[in-house]
């Protein structure tokens, strides 16, 4: 599939490398937006570590300034936004807090959260926003390659490693370290407080199972609670 690629800032590429600086006017320096170039593998795996394996129009922003525009994709096995360089090539954006992507307009912006298996760990990853306010409803789109299974014997069925999608909502409070949350009237309750939402979830027939719904209360909280 051929894409044309289209980079107003980014300097001379080389094979192996492409570095563009640009002024972070939060730091008053230089800072260094790298990319490196990714060779792709040929595993024999099912599934794939895309949600959409196609190159798209988008933009990379710096303290959620454009940047840079060109053709990109999210690995949500590597949690890494990719630039495409040529027909077969393409390179990872320098993972930073102040630089994000923009895809298919969807918002692909790094926050701190709290590690599901060890609530003290926190660890840094890619999310997309979902509302704007104090307290944010993130989604993580994620997917993680599951080993496979090489059969002892001939009657044993071997299995192929695959990648399976464990994307995962969260909520973000302020500056601190993003939450995982499950899209249950429990767990918002839990989060903001029942007293808080529970009238507006009863008036308004709100299904916070459902992402469109979730997001409206996380609107009434931000407007009417805050």
């Amino acid at each position: 599939m051929n894409f044309k690629l289209n980079i107003l800032t980014l300097l001379t590429a080389t094979v192996g490398a492409a570095q563009v600086n640009f002024t972070n006017p939060d730091e008053g320096a230089v800072v260094s937006f790298q990319t490196t170039a990714i060779e792709p593998k040929e595993t024999k795996t099912e599934g794939s570590p895309y949600f959409d394996e196609n190159f798209k129009y988008g933009q990379v922003l710096i303290n959620g300034k454009v940047k840079t525009i060109g053709n990109l994709r999210y690995n949500a096995a590597n949690s890494e936004i990719e630039l495409q360089k040529g027909d077969k090539e393409y390179s990872a954006v320098l993972k930073r807090n102040y630089i994000s992507a923009r895809i298919d307009d969807k918002l692909y912006k790094l926050y701190p959260y709290l590690d599901d298996s060890n609530n003290e760990t926190t660890r840094i990853g890619y999310f997309i926003p979902l509302n704007e306010g104090k307290v944010k409803l993130l989604y993580k789109p994620e997917k993680k390659l599951r080993r496979g299974r090489t059969g002892a014997t001939n009657y044993d069925r071997t299995v192929p490693p695959r990648f399976i999608d464990i994307s995962d909502y969260y909520i973000q409070k302020e500056e601190e370290p993003a939450t995982k949350i499950y899209l249950r009237k429990k767990y918002f309750y839990d989060l903001l407080g029942k007293e808080n939402i529970k009238d507006f979830i009863k008036e308004n027939d709100i299904k916070p199972f459902k992402e469109e719904d979730a997001i409206k209360l996380m609107q009434f909280y931000n407007n009417n609670i805050l």
